[in-house]
């Protein structure tokens, strides 16, 4: 049994842990999560919502109020949508679909259009292989084009390719060509999260 001396220190260890923890919470050691205040444009805060794990399923800091993936609908200019990849096995192709932002009362929603070279053509994409000596697109130069769905405020993909070899891969948005020569592009590239294809059979 301890002294009433010993006790005293083993207390004092105690309650000087508990403050160290507290203290190490209240200086950052928990980093916050933003929300959408933090940010002046949306494609700056779908770009935070992404990478620390944002999906339709997990709504980071409450950036995504309606669970569709896309964060802070309200937000400017520039825009980023929320893509997804997936592979079909039985008859080879990659396939998914980009959730953009909301549209404006009365119109469509931003960025279904463009690309580097015309303003109103389809968005160009291109899937990439995940590699370790650098990412690999597997269309090279020539790259497939999105679906618009104005109705849906979504673009559809579609790309051939039989026999996947296992690995991660993404799929990869160009940036429109700007419209102005002043301030940020308006609808700027953006990627899917890295997803490991082809899923196992079940």
């Amino acid at each position: 049994m301890l002294g009433r001396g010993k006790r005293r220190g083993a207390l004092a260890l105690v309650v000087g842990a508990v403050g160290a923890v507290l203290a190490l919470g209240a200086s950052g050691g928990a980093a916050a999560v933003p929300g959408c205040g933090a940010f002046e444009a949306q494609a700056d805060a779908q770009d935070e919502f992404v990478a620390l794990g944002g999906s339709p399923a997990r709504d980071v800091g409450g950036m995504d109020g309606d669970g569709d993936g896309v964060a802070c609908e309200g937000l400017g200019a520039p825009f980023k949508g929320y893509a997804t990849i997936g592979y079909h096995r039985g008859k080879g192709f990659f396939y998914g679909q980009v959730t953009m932002p909301a549209a404006p009362a009365g119109g469509e929603a931003p960025c279904l259009y463009g690309n580097k070279n015309f303003p109103d053509a389809s968005r160009r994409l291109n899937v990439y292989k995940v590699r370790a000596d650098g990412d690999m697109p597997l269309l090279g130069r020539y790259k497939a084009g999105a679906e618009a769905n104005p109705e849906l405020g979504k673009l559809i993909w579609k790309v051939e390719r039989a026999n996947l070899i296992r690995g991660e891969y993404y799929v990869a948005f160009d940036e429109r060509v700007r419209l102005s020569p002043y301030g940020r592009n308006e609808c700027p590239g953006f990627s899917s999260r890295p997803t490991l294809l082809p899923r196992p059979q079940k």
